[in-house]
């Protein structure tokens, strides 16, 4: 019996690398090293990895955000289309090769941390930012009020816009601020200047490590989303649970790493019951790539059930996602 590729449509996005624009369209299981490929020669970069081997696929499912969504926004504002396989098999495409600019339901945000319920991810359409050749990772020391001040001169003025990443993590007892730059390496001097004024007036300790690759954490264990405000209270919180947290200031995001040891089921519920019902009361959640997802409630339920039927009525057309 001769069997039926998936069913495509004519108009899905085809590989392709626009070094005006800087989008870049890959398959879903690309890795680092895919889009570094492709992307350097052209002096182009995307920021938004967390892991140099696993795909990008498992790195969106992973978390909502990046280190460097404090300049660049999370995963939903970097992905701009995709190429997505419905249940039935049907490959269509969602999105544009530019930012959206129209208004309507968003699918492309929805489906991408949807997991598998309604398809899985073919190709992502990135948009891709400068390589401007010179990576700078900032560490600031001190006790709990100097990082906390630290954090608070990083964020609240005009240099805000220019560190990729302003993180707080907590590994083996200690707590230290960690900062990325990039930058061209003509005005590396002046990140330099600004971050020491920073450390010198915060009473905090700093060290400087010049043209050195982007920091990579690896995939979080548990992702807990609550208010920049509260994001180092509850990641001081949520340390002595786990081996390594990475608070993401700006996002108010703290990636949870644990021991492989570890049972994940039970450690995360005794790291996120404490918390839950403040969460959900601030517009927080959490989640785990590592545990199923939580069922939805009656509401919920009730709505995914009508978008299913939807979805598999479009099946067999083309206008879903165009």
């Amino acid at each position: 019996m001769n069997v039926l590729p998936p069913m495509r449509n004519e108009r899905l996005f085809v590989p392709f690398l626009d070094e005006v624009d800087g989008t870049l369209c890959l398959p879903a299981n690309a890795t680092a090293a895919d889009i570094h490929a492709q992307a350097r020669a052209h002096r182009l970069r995307f920021p938004l990895l967390l892991d140099e081997a696993k795909t990008l696929r498992e790195q969106i499912v992973a978390t909502t955000h990046a280190p460097a969504s404090c300049r660049f926004g999370p995963y939903c504002d970097n992905v701009l289309g995709m190429n997505w396989r419905l249940p039935s098999g049907r490959i269509t495409r969602i999105g544009e090769r530019v930012v959206k600019t129209t208004t309507g339901f968003d699918w492309l945000r929805f489906l991408l941390h949807s997991g598998s319920r309604h398809g899985e991810p073919v190709d992502y359409v990135l948009r891709l930012r400068p390589d401007c050749g010179f990576t700078a990772i900032a560490r600031f020391d001190g006790d709990a009020e100097a990082l906390r001040s630290c954090v608070s001169k990083l964020l609240h003025s005009g240099w805000m816009h220019w560190w990729d990443a302003v993180d707080f993590l907590t590994e083996a007892g200690t707590s230290f601020i960690r900062v990325m730059v990039h930058c061209v390496p003509e005005e590396a001097s002046i990140f330099a200047q600004q971050l020491e004024h920073v450390a010198a007036s915060a009473s905090a300790q700093l060290t400087l490590q010049n043209d050195v690759p982007q920091a990579l954490d690896g995939l979080p264990d548990l992702v807990v989303k609550t208010t920049p405000d509260r994001v180092i209270d509850l990641a001081a919180e949520l340390a002595p649970g786990a081996s390594r947290c990475v608070a993401l200031c700006y996002s108010g995001v703290v990636h949870v790493y644990m021991n492989e040891s570890d049972d994940l089921t039970e450690r995360t519920q005794a790291l996120v019951q404490p918390h839950a019902s403040e969460l959900y009361s601030l517009g927080g959640d959490w989640h785990s790539r590592r545990l199923p997802a939580t069922p939805p409630t009656i509401t919920e339920s009730a709505w995914l059930n009508t978008l299913d039927q939807a979805i598999h009525a479009a099946a067999g057309s083309d206008g879903v996602g165009e």
